[in-house]
C-alpha cells in the first residue's frame, strides 16, 4: 500500500468532497418515491469512496499527538457509510415533519438528514429515545448562548479529567503509552489505581463527547438554521442507570444507534432471532470501535475491544432471562451495582488498551494548550504536585454525582 499523504485543499476536493456529495444525493433520493432500485444500484459507490479516502489520507500529517484526528475522521466516514447503506435499502421514503417531500424540498431536507443522527423530526426516529432538555427554548440566540457556555465548561472539564488521567504515569500522556496496571505495585493497590483511571476515563469520554456535540450544535444552528429542539441533551444522566438495558438503550448517547441496529441488529435478527439481534448490534459496534482505534496508528487488541461490546450484549440478555424467570426487571440499587460492576469488569481491559495505544496523548486544543494546568499554575504554589491536586479536584467534583445516584435510586 502507498504511503498516506498529508491532505491539501486539493486532496480534500478529490477524496473527501465526493463522499459527502454522494451521501447528500442519497439523502435526497431516500425522501422520494420509486427510487429504491436506483438507491441500491448506487450503494457500492459510497463505501468505495470512503475506503479510498481513509486509505490515502493522514490527517495527523505524521504528528503523533494529532493522531486522534484520524480516529475522528475514520469514525465519521464509517458512520456516514453505514447510514448511507441504510438509506439505500429502506422501502418507504423518509418523511420530515409528516409532510412528504417534493423534489425541491428533498434537496433542502437532505442537509438536515445528513446532520441528524437521531432522526429528530423524521419518521425514521421511532424507537430512538431522546432526553428531555433542562432548557426548552424556541430562541436560537438563547440556545446558542447556553451552548457556548456548555462548550467552555465541558471543554475545561474534558481537559481537567484528561490531565488527571495522564498524571498517573509520565507515559500515559505520550505517544509511547503505558499500561494502567502498574505491576510494581501489590495486587490490591495495582487494581485500585487502575480503577481510578477507569473512573476518570469514563468522565473524560462523557465531557469530550458533550464538548464536540455542542460545538457541532452551534455550527448547525448558525449555518443550517436548525431549531434548538433538534439538539436535545446527548446523554440522559447515565450515572442513574440501574440496568445495562437502561444504560445502553436510553441513558448513554444514541448517536450511532440507528445504523448499528438497522444493519448489525437487523441482519442478525433475521438470521438468529431477537437474541441474535442484540448480539449483532453489539458486535457491529465493537468492530466500529476497533477500526476507529486502529486509525490512531496502533490497533490494540481486537478481542478486548469487541469482547467488551459482546459482553455487554450478553449482560443485557442475562437481564432478560432474569426478568423472565423472576417476573421482575433488574433495577434499584442492586441493579445499579450490577450495571457498573459489569461495565467495570469488561471496561478495565479496554481502557488499558487505550492507554497502551497512546490514546491519551492528544492535543485537545490548538497549539497543545492545557488550560487546566495553566489555571492551577496561577493558584497553586510551585512546590505543590499539580497532577495530584488535579486528581483530588476531579474526584472531589464527580463523586457527589455517585452519592446523589445512590440516594435517588428507586
Amino acid at each position: 500500500m502507498d504511503e498516506k499523504i498529508c491532505p491539501t485543499g486539493r486532496d480534500a476536493v478529490v477524496y473527501i468532497l465526493p463522499i459527502f456529495a454522494m451521501q447528500y444525493f442519497m439523502g435526497v433520493l431516500v425522501q422520494l418515491k420509486n427510487t429504491a432500485l436506483f438507491r441500491v444500484a448506487l450503494l457500492p459507490i459510497t463505501p468505495w469512496l470512503a475506503w479510498r479516502a481513509v486509505s490515502a489520507l493522514d490527517l495527523s500529517c505524521g504528528i503523533h499527538e494529532k493522531a486522534q484526528v484520524n480516529a475522528i475522521f475514520v469514525s465519521h466516514i464509517m458512520m456516514l457509510s453505514l447510514r448511507t447503506t441504510v438509506w439505500a435499502m429502506v422501502q418507504e421514503p423518509y418523511i420530515r415533519g409528516n409532510v412528504p417531500a417534493s423534489v425541491p424540498a428533498a434537496f433542502w431536507n437532505a442537509w438536515d438528514l445528513l446532520l441528524n443522527s437521531r432522526g429528530i423530526g423524521w419518521n425514521w426516529s421511532r424507537g430512538i429515545p431522546v432526553a428531555k432538555p433542562s432548557l426548552e427554548t424556541n430562541s436560537r440566540i438563547r440556545f446558542l448562548v447556553h451552548a457556548a457556555i456548555r462548550v467552555f465548561f465541558y471543554g475545561l472539564a474534558w481537559d481537567a479529567f484528561a490531565e488527571a488521567v495522564c498524571s498517573f504515569s509520565p507515559n500515559l500522556g505520550t505517544w509511547s503509552g503505558d499500561s494502567i496496571l502498574d505491576y510494581s505495585l501489590p495486587l490490591v493497590p495495582r487494581y485500585l489505581r487502575a480503577l481510578k483511571i477507569l473512573y476518570l476515563s469514563i468522565w473524560l469520554t462523557y465531557f469530550a463527547l458533550h464538548w464536540a456535540y455542542y460545538c457541532l450544535a452551534i455550527v448547525c444552528i448558525i449555518i443550517f438554521y436548525q431549531h434548538p429542539s433538534q439538539w436535545p441533551p446527548l446523554f440522559d444522566k447515565p450515572w442513574l442507570s440501574t440496568s445495562l438495558s437502561d444504560f445502553w438503550g436510553r441513558r448513554w448517547h444514541q448517536m450511532f444507534r440507528f445504523p448499528l441496529v438497522s444493519l448489525g441488529g437487523g441482519l442478525s435478527t433475521y438470521l438468529f432471532g431477537r437474541l441474535g439481534g442484540v448480539l449483532g448490534t453489539f458486535l457491529t459496534s465493537g468492530i466500529f470501535h476497533v477500526i476507529e482505534l486502529r486509525a490512531i496508528g496502533r490497533g490494540g487488541s481486537t478481542a478486548v475491544q469487541v469482547g467488551f461490546f459482546i459482553a455487554n450484549g450478553i449482560g443485557m440478555l442475562l437481564e432478560r432471562v432474569w426478568a423472565k424467570k423472576t417476573g421482575r426487571r433488574v433495577g434499584g440499587i442492586l441493579g445499579w451495582i450490577w450495571t457498573f460492576s459489569w461495565i467495570t469488569l469488561w471496561g478495565l481491559p479496554v481502557v488499558d488498551e487505550w492507554a497502551k495505544a497512546g490514546r491519551f496523548a492528544v492535543d485537545r486544543f490548538p497549539g497543545g494548550a492545557k488550560p487546566t494546568m495553566a489555571l492551577l499554575s496561577m493558584v497553586l504554589p510551585p512546590e505543590v504536585d499539580r497532577g495530584y491536586a488535579l486528581q483530588c479536584l476531579c474526584f472531589g467534583t464527580s463523586l457527589p454525582f455517585v452519592v446523589y445516584t445512590l440516594f435517588t435510586l428507586s
